[in-house]
């Protein structure tokens, strides 16, 4: 399991850090709701990617004594199963949306861009919960723009802790029925 934490620093200052970073102490395991101290339980390596630099950064895994589950601590300007830190990601394609540069693969932006227009319902619905009074175009591009516009604006950080809180999968995974197929039934 992830948990979200954020560190008040950047990833340059994270990597350089390493293992050296403030970790924090949980007191209740986030899997099982123990009220028990988790123990460290070692670390793994990831990598993150910020435009043309690339660290290779330690993940601090943490163990529930109760229910033997591990839990990840991930810095909150990382997304799970992507390298890309979600900061370059938007950067990735508000540039392109606006300006037409392309600074990544084609490939990658446009993989990227599916993810964002397969989510914009639920982005929508998640910015709705919490209170905002969005007037946004009915699809595509503008409204993609729009809603990455408000993810920085709230705080990239806040937007994943929120997210992440409230939603069952990760802001970039793709959607549980994005392009499979439903069999008919008869």
């Amino acid at each position: 399991m992830i948990y979200y934490h954020e560190f008040l620093i950047d990833l340059p200052r994270y990597a350089e850090l390493g293992k050296e970073n403030d970790f924090p102490d949980i007191d209740c395991c986030p899997i099982c709701r123990a009220k028990n101290r988790l123990q460290r339980h070692g670390f793994y390596e990831r990598n993150a990617l910020e435009e043309e630099m690339t660290y290779r950064i330690p993940i601090c895994r943490l163990l529930c004594p109760d229910c033997g589950k591990t839990v990840s601590i991930l810095p909150t300007f990382l997304l799970p199963y992507f390298q890309y830190t979600m900061a370059c990601i938007i950067r990735i394609l508000l540039t392109y949306w606006m300006t037409s540069s392309l600074f990544v693969a084609r490939q990658l932006r446009r993989f990227y861009e599916k993810r964002v227009y397969g989510k914009q319902t639920e982005i929508e619905l998640f910015f709705r919960e919490e209170g905002e009074q969005i007037l946004l175009p009915s699809a595509g591009k503008e409204k993609a723009i729009k809603m990455l516009q408000m993810i920085q604006a709230l705080g990239k950080a806040t937007f994943v802790r929120r997210w992440w809180r409230h939603r069952v999968n990760s802001f970039m995974a793709a959607s549980l029925y994005h392009g499979s197929r439903v069999a008919k039934t008869e």
